[in-house]
């Protein structure tokens, strides 16, 4: 979208596209790739509490509310081979509302998992940042 604004900004006459008919799309879900089906599957269902729909041994679906996690420990054909211990999700950081993040990120320190940001308050909430086992970083606020 920022591609598309700058290209706007430079084109001087070109104007943005007609919004969609309707309602925008709905996020069906996140999919991450991960090296280990069943330690991310404890991260997010022993952590997180998501509910694991479907697990067929390369595929893992967990859901919460309106929100659904996949995991895949295969890798697209399109995508370029990962580098040794290059870090995944770089650039995208999810944000989920937790009821008290100062409890959840002393779980996830007892758990073993990497604390990224402790918490730190703000006006608006409490943030902190926690990484899966394929270091997704996540964020946490309430």
């Amino acid at each position: 979208m920022i591609v598309f604004g700058l290209a706007v900004l430079f084109a001087g006459c070109a104007r943005s596209p007609a919004p969609p008919a309707g309602n925008p799309p709905a996020v069906d879900h996140i999919l991450l790739e991960v090296s280990d089906l069943k330690a991310s599957i404890a991260f997010y269902h022993g952590l997180f509490d998501l509910r694991i729909k479907s697990n067929d041994g390369h595929f893992a679906m967990l859901e919460a509310g309106n929100t659904r996690i996949a995991l895949w420990d295969k890798h697209w054909d399109w995508e370029a081979p990962r580098i040794k211990d290059e870090r995944l999700g770089l650039g995208m950081y999810p944000h989920l509302k937790v009821a008290d993040v100062d409890k959840f990120v002393h779980r996830a320190r007892e758990a073993g998992y990497k604390i990224i940001q402790e918490p730190r308050h703000y006006l608006w909430g409490t943030e902190a940042f926690v990484a899966d086992p394929d270091g997704y970083i996540w964020a946490l606020v309430n």
